[in-house]
């Protein structure tokens, strides 16, 4: 896979998939910094919670249509109205389950990605700012005591 090939289909893991920066370097084979790398250039993160909110939307928009269609089918009692209303409430409730089935609820891994930005920001600083690298360092202990502290009240 050329560079570039391999760059779009960690972005389509990440964005589209859903995978974690550790799911898409096992993957494809890239090592974890430089999908961080990749995802802090592309803006991968924005272009996931925009991903997701469309999918939102379309899925709140999706409920009213089949609202409506469901009133009009009560109202008009015409045969059609009544099969398009009981279609769509058929596929709705495919489309849950298949989504269940492919994607069961999971709990966000807080220390993980908090490990894997602390690693992300470390080998930024490591490269580009040495000596914000030792800021970092001198606060490593009191950087991971306030995330656990802050971890412990939102669980």
């Amino acid at each position: 896979m050329i560079d570039s090939e391999l760059r779009e289909h960690a972005e389509d893991l990440y964005v589209v998939e859903g995978m974690t920066f550790e799911e898409v370097a096992g993957a494809t084979g890239v090592h974890i910094r430089t999908i961080q790398g990749w995802s802090a250039e592309d803006e991968w993160r924005k272009r996931r919670q925009e991903r997701v909110g469309r999918k939102r939307a379309l899925k709140e928009s999706l409920e009213k249509l089949a609202e409506s269609m469901v009133a009009q089918a009560e109202t008009t009692k015409h045969s059609q109205d009544v099969h398009a209303a009981i279609g769509l409430a058929k596929l709705t409730l495919l489309q849950e389950k298949k989504q269940a089935e492919v994607s069961p609820a999971v709990a966000l891994d807080h220390p993980r990605v908090f490990l894997e930005n602390l690693e992300f920001v470390a080998g930024f600083l490591k490269d580009r700012d040495p000596e914000g690298l030792k800021i970092l360092a001198r606060n490593f202990d009191a950087l991971i005591t306030a995330f656990k502290e802050r971890n412990e009240k939102t669980t």
